[in-house]
């Protein structure tokens, strides 16, 4: 309840400082331009957006603040946080833009060009872009005036860190995005020159250079504050960084391969006997050019950082080695996907040659294409698959970790599916369109279309079998290397009186771990034998562990190896953040913890029993599979349009 009444005042107060900021920026507008006629709507939406702004804002705001001053736990809350740097947020971005668009039309008016034609600003004065900065800018020295106070008066647990790193990174990704276009831009005016210049030209340097100049800043004080900060608590080792870090650098990648891609193409397409101009080759080429150069040198360096950050997180960790492997088979997949793609276009090049035309026509469109799609493609997946695969093929635990990895059996199994799909869509099209040609339809082209069938089979059954092959060559390794580490586990399930969940549990046992040695000893019988103290892991019941016998007491200060809990149902007990699970259940959660530990894992719960936390999943997993099909669609679609 506290939760939902302190976001209704703070996004109250929210919108009513911008209601506020924009009401005073309408009015000075008004009153300093000196002409009221023709601006009554102006006029009228000022007076109305300060006479609600200013009462909201007030009323909610100050009583943020006698909350805060009166309770602990609302000064140092989540939200009033976020609402501190949502408000900076709200207040610099017009701050930006009012300097874009002033800059914007100060570069054009310097090139001798139309301040109405500008990119940004057009229908603007100077005046304007200037009060809006001063209302703006008083608001933000207001609120950051505050900010300061609650920094150094902040209790412990407060949400300020967190709050400002996702502040800093979110202006990092705005910086870069601005710079990168603002960049691009220049180096489309540069390679348009040797094609002659014309009043668009002059507007696209003046845009771009705006551009470049605002965000080049923006990018550099936020990512030097960022790195300035990483000796501090959390930092370093956040997970947003992570996500920031890997969202830069994938999209640096899909850029470079689209972009490059395009540019091999045209370039294949003039060796090859296309005849171009040098104009008429950068008038093509230009735009993907233009597009390269800035994202290869952001993916050169931010690849460099990211490579930094996973080889710093605790040296030589499981942890650090999955993070790395998670990046490696992204690009692996990336680059296999583009490869494909590039066969695939090159199998119809041929087939429409040799069938359609008869002999070898000019090396153009499908041709370059495909060969550009290889060229771009096939390197970045021998590079990473090259390491994914002598990661795996390491002896001792690394390379046992590397090819149980979930990232590495989901990319083998996910390709293995999509051949598999592949050549039964393939086979299927080709059976439809035979089966229809002798039953007299006369199909068009029916042994053009026949031998590009096969050909796409032939490719995808290829990487079906190298991709089955390493599977296979990895569960025989896994099932050596794992067995071996079950061999050396041996387990002790501790019951009283004949507990059908013991049963459960070594029946489990059997079925995921059949080479692990469990054995069982009843409380009945008295305490276990002193050589059962070897024994890797006891398993024993939350009623025995809690209040456990004399003899067993006694046994188990002897004992000093690891213990598994399971947990019991007893009357005034609550297990807190554990769900009632039926014995069935609970028999197979434990076979299967037994099983990790055995093979050096933590142990893992099971799937949130909360619907609402398997939804998240579910429509977490449903968007990430989105945005990469979105990604490899704008990939592909940028290599063969």
């Amino acid at each position: 309840m506290r939760t939902v009444r302190r976001l209704y005042f703070y996004l109250l107060a929210l919108i009513g400082s911008q209601a506020l900021v924009w009401g005073a920026v309408n009015l000075l507008r008004n009153l300093i331009n000196g002409s009221i006629s023709g601006t009554m709507v102006s006029l009228a939406t000022g007076l109305s957006l300060m006479l609600v702004g200013l009462p909201v804002f007030l009323l909610h705001w100050l009583t943020a603040q006698r909350d805060a001053a009166r309770d602990e736990e609302e000064h140092a809350s989540r939200i009033r946080a976020v609402f501190f740097y949502a408000v900076r947020v709200w207040t610099l971005i017009p701050i930006v833009y009012a300097g874009l668009a002033l800059l914007n039309r100060l570069l054009a008016a310097l090139m001798g060009l139309s301040t109405g034609g500008v990119l940004f600003g057009s229908g603007q004065s100077n005046t304007d872009n200037l009060i809006a900065i001063a209302v703006n800018l008083a608001i933000f020295l207001y609120f950051d005036s505050i900010l300061r106070i609650d920094w150094q008066t902040a209790p412990p647990g407060h949400f300020l860190a967190e709050s400002r790193r996702l502040y800093r990174y979110l202006w990092v990704l705005f910086g870069l995005a601005v710079t990168v276009f603002g960049v691009q831009g220049i180096f489309r005016y540069l390679l348009s020159v040797p094609g002659g210049l014309g009043a668009s030209a002059g507007y696209l340097l003046a845009n771009s250079l705006a551009l470049a100049l605002v965000g080049a800043p923006i990018w550099g004080y936020t990512w030097w504050l960022v790195q300035e900060t990483l000796d501090e608590p959390g930092e370093r080792a956040s997970i947003l960084r992570l996500v920031v870090l890997y969202l830069i650098s994938l999209a640096g990648v899909v850029g470079v391969l689209a972009s490059g891609g395009r540019v091999l193409s045209d370039v294949l397409a003039l060796l090859l006997g296309r005849p171009l101009t040098l104009p008429e080759f950068l008038g093509e080429s230009g735009p993907a050019m233009a597009v390269l150069i800035p994202l290869a040198v952001m993916w050169a360096y931010y690849g460099q950082v990211l490579d930094r950050e996973m080889s710093a997180q605790a040296g030589g960790s499981p942890r650090r080695a999955g993070v790395r492997r998670l990046y490696r088979g992204m690009l692996s997949a990336l680059g296999l996907a583009v490869s494909f793609a590039g066969v695939v276009t090159l199998i119809g090049y041929l087939s429409n040659t040799l069938i359609g035309r008869g002999s070898l026509p000019p090396a153009l469109g499908d041709l370059n294409n495909g060969l550009a799609a290889l060229a771009v493609g096939l390197p970045l997946w021998l590079v990473t698959w090259g390491r994914l695969q002598g990661e795996a093929s390491a002896r001792g635990e690394p390379g046992d970790r590397a090819r149980r990895a979930l990232v590495r059996r989901a990319y083998l199994y996910l390709f293995i599916f999509l051949f598999v799909v592949g050549m039964m869509a393939a086979a299927g099209n080709l059976f439809y369109h035979l089966i229809m040609h002798f039953l007299g339809t006369g199909e068009p082209a029916i042994a053009q279309l026949a031998l590009e069938r096969m050909l796409t089979v032939g490719a995808m059954a290829a990487f079906l079998v190298y991709h089955l092959r390493v599977l296979r060559a990895d569960a025989r390794a896994a099932q050596q290397a794992v067995g071996a580490l079950h061999a050396a586990f041996p387990v002790l399930i501790i019951e009283q009186n004949a507990m059908p969940l013991a049963e459960m549990i070594v029946a489990a046992l059997k079925r995921q771990a059949p080479r692990l040695s469990v054995a069982v000893h009843d409380l009945e019988r008295g305490a276990p034998e002193d050589e059962m103290l070897s024994a890797k892991l006891i398993v024993l019941p939350s009623e025995l562990a809690i209040d456990p016998p004399e003899v067993l007491e006694l046994w188990l200060s002897a004992y000093k190896g690891r213990r598994l809990i399971l947990p019991q149902e007893r009357e005034g007990w609550t297990w807190l953040g554990l769900s009632h699970r039926a014995a069935g259940e609970l028999a197979e959660e434990a076979a299967a913890a037994v099983r990790q530990m055995a093979e050096g894992e933590a142990p893992r719960g099971g799937l949130p029993s909360n619907p609402w936390s398997v939804a998240g999943y579910l429509l977490g997993g449903l968007f990430a599979l989105q945005m990469l099909a979105a990604l490899f669609a704008l990939l592909v679609s940028s290599l063969f349009d």
